[in-house]
């Protein structure tokens, strides 16, 4: 079982906030090689002093459960590399930096390494952009020649990005960046796995994976709002017009009217962050 944590500024103290990821097999234990990193399924919430910190949740594993389920890689979807020069203020720096990073774990995934060398350049000039340390790009770069396009060197590479911006962030105390950075990649990942169900004949299975997100989006929600910063207002609007429609049933289970109205919410709101 692979631990990610994300840690939010409160009024009285901390929250920390661990997320556990478990394997797709439920209650099976899984290693901690590439491979095996899935997507966010519970969370405990506890009060303990920290740094007030949001540790970036990596991306890889929602999109390995979307090529499980039968999704295609369709590079037509991702943010276009041609913006990354058009993002001039710290929100959407921040915010599109997130939406990098997952375009980054989709190309990982399904072995695309021309597109995570462009990705990667796109988040090394944003990360330099918002002063976030960016030397160990360098190495990053050199890795990436030596990978020869094996896939499972591709995923460890983008899984030590995510932990190296994680460090510089800490390091920094931009908390602030961090917060805005979960929540590009959590709108980009669900662009993708939205936009993938398009080109996918066993659609029920990508709904379930749209399905799975009810609880990461809830988690979401609850750590933006506890954050209390007016900068913050416009998103937290977003990521409740989407936990709107998921809240029309209980549970995780979607019906296509939710999938219909999800895919479009989300549409909307990644057009405006891409577009910042």
């Amino acid at each position: 079982m692979i631990l990610n944590t994300l840690k939010i500024n409160a009024t009285n103290g901390f929250l920390f906030v661990t997320i556990v990821l478990l394997s797709a097999c439920g209650s099976e234990t899984s290693n901690t090689t590439p491979e095996s990193i899935d997507t966010v399924s519970t969370v405990n919430i506890q009060s303990q002093n920290n740094d007030g910190f949001y540790d970036i949740p990596q991306p890889i594993g929602q999109v390995q459960l979307l090529q499980k389920a039968g999704a295609t890689y369709d590079k037509s979807i991702l943010n276009s590399l041609d913006n990354v020069s058009k993002y001039s203020v710290i929100q959407s720096q921040a915010l599109n930096l997130g939406v990098y990073g997952a375009d980054l774990s989709y190309a990982a995934v399904f072995n695309q390494p021309q597109d995570v060398v462009l990705y990667l350049a796109a988040s090394k000039k944003l990360s330099e952009t918002l002063n976030i340390k960016g030397d160990f790009y360098t190495e990053i770069m050199k890795r990436l020649e030596r990978s020869s396009g094996n896939k499972d060197s591709l995923m460890q590479i983008v899984s030590d990005v995510y932990q190296e911006s994680n460090e510089s962030l800490k390091e920094n105390d931009q908390s602030h960046i961090s917060a805005l950075v979960v929540v590009g990649s959590f709108i980009e990942a669900m662009y993708v796995a939205t936009q993938v169900t398009k080109n996918v004949e066993n659609k029920q299975a990508i709904y379930e994976r749209i399905g799975d997100f009810k609880g990461s989006l809830n988690n979401l929600v609850a750590l933006m709002t506890t954050a209390h910063d007016s900068d913050f207002s416009g998103v937290v609007a977003d990521l409740k017009s989407i936990k709107a429609i998921y809240d029309e049933t209980e549970g995780s289970k979607l019906t296509e009217d939710q999938i219909t109205k999800i895919t479009k919410q989300i549409k909307v709101i990644r057009i405006k962050i891409t577009n910042m």
